[in-house]
């Protein structure tokens, strides 16, 4: 038989490769390989008649040779005479060159050996070039599955950057003044010291499909958020729209912080007349969202207010992880010159966290214990990782940059241990399944280890996160803080989907939701930073709470490309982004 890739590659045939993944997967490299009829119908999602059919088409076409099973216990056979290593090669590389980024994206989710699929050829495919008609096209890749696209329970730094392209917020915080910008609204003010906010929209704004926005769709939405994050906007009494351009919100107390939570995701503005789907969510951000095969295409949305993107597209495909722990990389499709690389902080902090709800967690010696034992420069060290190491002694970087580095000690985690007299079970700790994450909790259980404290580590996804009630002492997680840190350190605290409240003491969570609320009240930007100082001393003094390190992270970017500026999360400003004058 003739390997079907010896000429130039066909078109996929998807149900041929699903088949090679599969049998791969199970059996190794081997040219015949066993198989029954519910074998194929499992692995192709079809019925026994559908499966007979696609092994005697792919039999005909010489992509394999089907020996059905004669008689009781003679089990069918397909044989491959074309090494499957080279047939993806050819594939790959076929696919790379004709650009066909969905087909790549595709095939890596298939399950091949990520070397034999994700090649260099396949990177070359992905990057910021010129598409059809001289369209600037940015194609690029996330390399895990999607959680919440939803406004009410985004809990994700890439999901909420994603959202912020397509959707819009009543206003803006800017950083560098600290202070609220208009966006949506261009005047706002509260004509009685914070009770009653009067916000006025801006006029001919365009949703994605056409129609104008009005004070009816920002009353929608408050009112969405009323219902589906009470959390967010408790407090509110009553949302009225008097006139087609003015809305006002009447709170049941005072609140100055109130126009800061209108600038965050939860608030972002949806069109009252079309049901938010999270597979195509409808806006009237600079970008209008497209669904694609493996992914999906921004596309510049001509009439945004606030003017059109410089890029004309962005297609963005779920790929498994390219390269292990290697940087991400922005390239220019195509074109030769070496990308630079760079240090970028991310405005993040790493944490280890108890779940108070479980017997072991109520003992704070043995919690203190676990402190002492979780050295992160002691990890960084024996573990040989590459990145910059900023330790963790606040929630925000700037702030554990003016702190001294905390310092522990394993003979008083030993002495810790002894006086704490654990017997229970090994102390379950949870972990996402990257193997960043996974590297640390292994390091700390092996750590415990030799000191009598046994420990499992349970990775688990990243949509997947443990409650109160999980079989899981421990946890791993991290948070990103957007461009307004007291409100994302206000949100990440008081957000149900994230651990701070699934898995603090009740008792603890009662005393920080009595010091955020004086965010109401707070006068100016020292009196935030003093309730932080507050809250974060409550956080961290029983040991429930251990942050560990501020990632700093490497971008590697090529310099054709032009005004690679973060976001709020680190993340490419996709609005921002061109290519310069000399195209590849």
């Amino acid at each position: 038989m003739v390997s079907p890739f010896a000429s130039a590659p066909p078109a996929p045939d998807w149900p041929y490769l699903s088949l090679r993944a599969a049998l791969h997967a199970r059996d190794g490299v081997r040219d015949t390989h066993r198989v029954t009829l519910a074998d194929a119908q499992a692995w192709w999602g079809c019925s026994d008649r559908t499966a007979k059919r696609q092994l005697a088409r792919l039999h005909a076409a010489g992509r394999l040779v089907y020996t059905p099973g004669r008689g009781r216990g003679n089990t069918s056979r397909v044989a491959f005479s074309g090494a499957l290593e080279g047939e993806l090669a050819a594939l790959t590389a076929h696919l790379a060159a004709v650009g066909a980024a969905a087909d790549l994206a595709r095939l890596s989710r298939l399950g091949f050996p990520r070397a034999w699929v994700l090649t260099d050829a396949v990177r070359g495919a992905f990057g910021l070039g010129v598409g059809p008609a001289g369209t600037d096209r940015l194609r690029t890749v996330i390399t895990r599955p999607l959680t919440s696209l939803d406004p009410l329970t985004v809990n994700s730094a890439a999901e909420a950057h994603l959202l912020t392209q397509v959707l819009d917020p009543l206003l803006l915080f800017d950083p560098l003044a600290g202070t609220l910008r208009p966006h949506l609204a261009h005047h706002w003010g509260t004509p009685d010291g914070g009770r009653r906010w009067v916000f006025h929209l801006r006029k001919g704004v365009q949703f994605h499909h056409g129609r104008t926005l009005d004070a009816q769709d920002v009353q929608f939405t408050l009112e969405r958020v009323r219902r589906g994050a009470p959390w967010y906007l408790g407090g509110v009494q009553e949302v009225q729209a008097p006139t087609p351009f003015m809305v006002q919100v009447t709170l049941t107390q005072p609140d100055l912080f109130f126009p800061r939570r209108l600038a965050h995701e939860q608030a972002l503005i949806l069109p009252r007349d079309v049901p938010f789907d999270e597979r195509r969510p409808i806006g009237t951000g600079a970008f209008r969202w497209h669904a694609l095969d493996g992914g999906f295409r921004l596309e510049a949305f001509d009439a945004h207010f606030a003017g059109r993107p410089l890029i004309d597209e962005v297609e963005v495909f779920l790929v498994p992880e390219l390269r292990g722990d290697a940087p991400p990389t922005l390239d220019v499709t195509g074109a030769d010159q070496d990308p630079v690389e760079r240090w970028v902080s991310e405005n993040s902090v790493h944490f280890l966290i108890w779940n108070a709800h479980r017997p072991a967690a109520r003992s704070a010696a043995l919690r203190a214990a676990v402190v002492e034992l979780h050295d992160i420069r002691a990890f960084w060290h024996e573990s040989g990782r590459a990145e910059r190491l900023l330790p963790a002694t606040s929630f925000l970087p700037r702030r554990s940059l003016g702190r001294p580095t905390r310092e522990h000690s394993l003979a008083w985690a030993q002495a810790l241990l002894a006086r704490a007299a654990y017997t229970g079970p090994p102390l379950r700790v949870w972990v996402l399944d990257l193997p960043g994450a996974r590297q640390e909790a292994d390091w700390l259980a092996a750590r415990a280890a030799r000191l009598g404290l046994p420990m499992q580590v349970v990775p688990a996804p990243l949509d997947a996160l443990p409650d109160a009630g999980d079989d899981v002492d421990l946890a791993f997680m991290g948070e990103i803080a957007g461009w307004d840190e007291h409100l994302s350190f206000w949100s990440a605290l008081k957000q149900p989907e994230l651990l701070f409240r699934r898995m603090l003491p009740p008792e603890m969570l009662r005393d920080v939701d009595a010091l955020l609320d004086g965010y109401r009240v707070a006068p100016d930007p020292d009196a935030l930073e003093a309730l932080m100082t507050r809250i974060e001393a409550r956080l961290l003094g029983g040991h429930h709470l251990h942050l560990t390190h501020h990632r700093v992270k490497r971008r590697a970017v090529h310099p054709l490309i032009q005004d690679v500026h973060p976001d709020a999360y680190g993340r490419i400003d996709f609005k921002r982004l061109w290519l310069g004058d000399v195209r590849p």
